[in-house]
């Protein structure tokens, strides 16, 4: 399932919700408190560090393939076979993808898609998704929620562009953007669990998502413009 998360979407939020686990053994965040990183620690917002969104690891926005593709195999000790790439139609892009057998903060694979734009060719954007189709382990459902929140902590730890930083925010059925952030210049970062049953309160009333139809997934999107990313496009006028 591909979690689709608009501007709208981030601006959509209940005012008391709760994550479960697929097993619905683990609430993990019971009050919109963290909704803004710049609220959580307005106190001491001048002692956060500045969050700048370069890319994911070694792998920086403006890279060529063969850059990324070096970068790869020297990160994560996988070989030039392991690394598939694909084509998306729609946007034009080329997509680079490799799967880690495990990767912090959670012991388990990865997998990682490096998006390069279909102008420049450079890389645009990172991917990184935890979470097996197959995966039956309700365990492992819960390492997935207990690291997403883990990380919406340390992506909370930094300073964001003015008002651009959100938590909690349900954008579908079974999709909740844990976090998402906007730096100063035009990049954005966005975390994702897709598949998970979450609770919320409105105006008294109590209600609950629907069973996920399959395993949860943690996502992690890296963007490099926000704005106007490097797709194809029709211009306007042409029709």
């Amino acid at each position: 399932m591909r979690a689709e998360v608009t501007r709208e979407s981030l601006r959509r939020r209940p005012r008391s919700w709760a994550i479960l686990a697929a097993a619905g053994s683990l609430a993990l965040l019971a009050s919109p408190a963290v909704v803004s990183a710049q609220q959580a620690a307005k106190a001491t917002v001048q002692e956060l560090p500045r969050y700048e969104v370069t890319g994911f690891r070694d792998a920086r926005f403006g890279m060529t393939e063969p850059e990324v593709r070096a970068v790869v195999t020297k990160s994560f000790g996988v070989k030039p076979t392991d690394i598939a790439s694909s084509t998306n139609p729609v946007e034009g892009t080329t997509v680079l993808t490799t799967r880690v057998a495990a990767l912090d903060p959670v012991s388990s694979p990865a997998q990682i898609a490096y998006i390069f734009g279909y102008a420049t060719k450079k890389l645009i954007q990172v991917n990184v998704i935890w979470g097996d189709d197959n995966s039956k382990d309700p365990t492992a459902a819960d390492a997935l929620i207990t690291a997403g929140s883990r990380l919406e902590r340390y992506f909370a730890g930094f300073t964001w562009r003015k008002d651009a930083a959100r938590a909690g925010i349900p954008v579908g059925e079974n999709t909740v953007v844990l976090f998402s952030g906007e730096d100063e210049k035009k990049g954005a970062v966005r975390l994702i669990a897709d598949g998970v049953r979450y609770q919320m309160q409105r105006d008294g009333n109590q209600t609950m998502s629907p069973e996920p139809k399959g395993p949860p997934k943690l996502i992690i999107n890296y963007i490099a413009d926000r704005e106007n990313p490097d797709i194809a496009k029709i211009e306007k006028g042409k029709f």
